[in-house]
């Protein structure tokens, strides 16, 4: 399974813009190979989106990079609504209950990379590990360190139409 892990930087006046922006990708949905995605806003900076999104692999990721990502990207306006971006790519065996319990029911998430680690944990008190994965190769190995809440929108929830 493959992790897209999407970090944005969006000015305060823009978040609202950012937010409807972000709903356009519900027509991920349909897409083969796509099995879902969930993003928020940061607990510690409020003005940082952070998106994760998961593929069944590599291929099909890269097939929604050349039929349908610039068609959604440009309609969405999205584009004009952050300061930054940073992504980076993760694998991980294809766990079908833990991603359900991720893409399904989560309200808040801790998510943390360390080295080239991912990790999302239920973000409650009692903090649990749903999910870990290892960096890929598409965009090198990240020597980044992270460790955030993120409420989840419910807006931003996007679960493939096969799996509801």
């Amino acid at each position: 399974m493959l992790i897209k892990s999407i970090r944005c930087q969006v000015e305060e006046q823009k978040k609202e813009l950012f937010s409807d922006g972000q709903t356009q990708w519900e027509q991920l949905g349909h897409m083969k190979g796509f099995l879902g995605q969930l993003g928020g806003w940061c607990e510690k900076d409020s003005n940082t989106a952070w998106i994760i999104a998961f593929w069944e692999n590599p291929l099909a990721y890269q097939q929604l990079m050349k039929e349908e990502h610039d068609r959604i990207f440009i309609d969405s306006g999205q584009g004009k609504t952050y300061e930054s971006i940073s992504v980076g790519f993760f694998e991980m065996e294809y766990q079908p209950q833990q991603l359900a319990s991720v893409l399904e029911t989560a309200k808040v998430l801790q998510i943390k990379i360390l080295d080239s680690t991912l990790k999302i944990l239920r973000g409650k008190s009692n903090e649990e590990t749903i999910l870990t994965a290892r960096a890929n190769s598409i965009n090198g190995h990240p020597r980044t360190s992270l460790s955030e809440r993120m409420q989840v929108e419910e807006a931003w929830r996007v679960v493939n139409a096969n799996r509801k």
